[in-house]
């Protein structure tokens, strides 16, 4: 057997190996005495079958996919011990194109591609520059700060009109629903208050009124029936309201809470955002693929997930794809597409800890478990067996391997900030 390195595809290098007559002759008959072993012939003991009898129960089909099967091994076991040094081959070798002619003397012709891991060192992480995107925290704390008033609100029943700002119980029956619905919000808020203020101001209980409202594309018409009114008592936000809603001395004091909590949550989500941008920058860099079978098989099982989903919320695959007014190839493609993301992810992720030598020793597993107590038991992990001591260490791993590339990356500013600084 000969073979030379045609290509680099990414992570991946194709192989085009060629084997003489006698080769192939003998790969035919290696692969025909395995058949021979698990066939059945009438009038032989498994194995026992002469070769020329075996070979009219096998097919030529049969027998050429062994042939190729073992050529393609071959040449990845010749090119991995002339590079020793790469020791980090991932994956069964891919067929990617073969010549067998029916002649013997022909020979076999056959070009399979070998998958690398791909070298994931911090001069890699350092040389991908990534847009980062600022979060402004106060209207997460405003936001806030509005629950917090809405949850210590207190309210009376109001013996008159509906008016803004009352909180009201109503029912509605729109003139393409079989059966009333009951809801509460209040008048002039949110959405669906402002919506309805129209009808409902002025309105005592018990009284209803026709109503139509301007969605976004369609108006909604019915009757409204004001079934309850109750006056809202909304305390003004200053120190007693911070003391009211917790151990806060004073309303500073809960801003400060609320805005270092929101920004730490800030904190996290630009870091994911910085991470997955790095990773298909990464990816894309170096050109990472997959086997066709590797491919397939993370496809089918997310297919899976995704119908054993549906299956919980009672629909089926079609009916998702009637819905959604998609072909089953579309969502095939998709899901792939996705898949295929994760596995780029999780392979760049080892290679990183291989090349950066990211680990967690004992003392990092007990400083861990002693400061995430509840969550793991959340999680029900025993950290007093092995095995949860495994998924522990795998999680410091991955967090300090995540942290690690996002804190290497460029940094470039969004287009978006560049604007509004300008």
């Amino acid at each position: 057997m000969e073979y030379t390195t045609t290509k680099k595809i990414g992570n991946s290098t194709v192989l085009s190996a060629t084997f003489s007559a006698d080769e192939v002759s003998a790969m035919r008959r290696e692969a025909t005495l395995a058949m021979a072993g698990k066939l059945r012939i009438p009038g032989f003991r498994p194995g026992k079958a002469p070769l020329s009898i075996v070979g009219k129960y096998v097919s030529d089909e049969e027998l050429k996919d062994d042939v190729l099967q073992k050529a393609a091994s071959q040449a990845y076991v010749a090119f991995l011990k002339e590079h020793k040094e790469t020791d980090a081959l991932i994956f069964e070798p891919e067929i990617v194109d073969s010549i067998l002619e029916d002649t013997a003397a022909n020979g076999l012709k056959v070009d399979v591609r070998v998958f690398e891991m791909p070298k994931a060192d911090h001069d890699l992480w350092s040389g991908v520059e990534v847009e980062d995107i600022q979060t402004d925290t106060t209207k997460a704390v405003e936001s806030r700060i509005k629950a917090l008033v809405d949850a210590v609100t207190e309210t009376s029943p109001k013996n008159g009109p509906a008016a803004h700002g009352d909180l009201v119980t109503v029912t509605i029956a729109t003139e393409k629903s079989q059966n009333p619905y009951h809801t509460e919000f209040t008048v002039g808020e949110g959405e669906v208050g402002k919506a309805y203020e129209p009808s409902l101001s002025g309105m005592n209980v018990g009284e209803s009124k026709h109503f139509s409202v301007q969605m976004q594309e369609s108006v909604l018409e019915g009757d409204i029936t004001l079934d309850g009114v109750a006056e809202k008592y909304i305390p003004e936000v200053n120190d007693e309201f911070a003391r009211s809603v917790g151990a806060f001395d004073s309303l500073v004091e809960l801003r400060k809470t609320l805005e270092e909590d929101e920004q730490h949550k800030a904190d996290e989500v630009r870091k994911d955002s910085i991470f997955s941008r790095a990773i298909e920058s990464a990816a894309e860099k170096l050109g990472i693929d997959f086997p066709g079978y590797v491919r397939r098989d993370a496809t089918q099982e997310r297919l899976g997930e995704i119908k054993e989903s549906l299956a919980r919320n009672g629909l089926s695959l079609n009916e998702y794809l009637k819905y959604n007014n998609i072909s089953a190839e579309q969502l095939t493609q998709d899901v792939e597409a996705d898949a295929v993301k994760l596995l780029q992810r999780d392979l760049l992720m080892e290679a990183t800890e291989r090349a950066c030598g990211i680990v967690a020793v004992d003392a990092d597993i007990e400083a861990y478990v002693e400061s995430h107590k509840e969550e793991l038991a959340k999680a029900d992990i025993d950290t007093t067996i092995e095995k949860g001591r495994k998924t522990v260490r795998n999680v410091i791993v991955w967090e300090n391997t995540r942290s690690l590339i996002a804190g290497a990356v460029q940094l470039k500013e969004s287009p978006k900030a560049e604007q509004e600084a300008q």
